[in-house]
């Protein structure tokens, strides 16, 4: 038995969900910008062939499908990127609450 602490006794272990639950959140910030940004773009006469307006839907679309499924189109508005950012706002909020505890 040695007098002198062993390595793992003096550095001290940091855990990873903090960081993990940081990048989660700028994840989650991420996904919501480029949620407004279909929101805005939508107003537009865009070529849906433009490789930025495809990359744009092809991580957008699999957050919105599944709302716009269940969620239908109400006088030619649809509800479906709003009812997502405020989901993914609650989520957020989940992240940031584990962070500051």
């Amino acid at each position: 038995m040695s007098l002198t602490p062993s390595y793992d006794e003096q550095v001290p272990r940091i855990l990873p969900m903090p960081l993990l639950f940081s990048i989660a959140y700028y994840a989650l910030d991420a996904l919501i910008y480029l949620l407004l940004a279909v929101a805005i773009l939508s107003w537009f006469p865009i070529d849906p062939r433009n490789r930025w307006i495809r990359l744009l839907h092809t991580i957008t679309d699999p957050i919105l499908h599944p709302i716009r499924a269940l969620v239908p189109s109400i006088g030619g508005f649809s509800f479906d990127i709003l009812i997502a950012v405020l989901v993914l706002g609650l989520i957020q909020r989940v992240f940031l609450r584990a962070l500051t505890s």
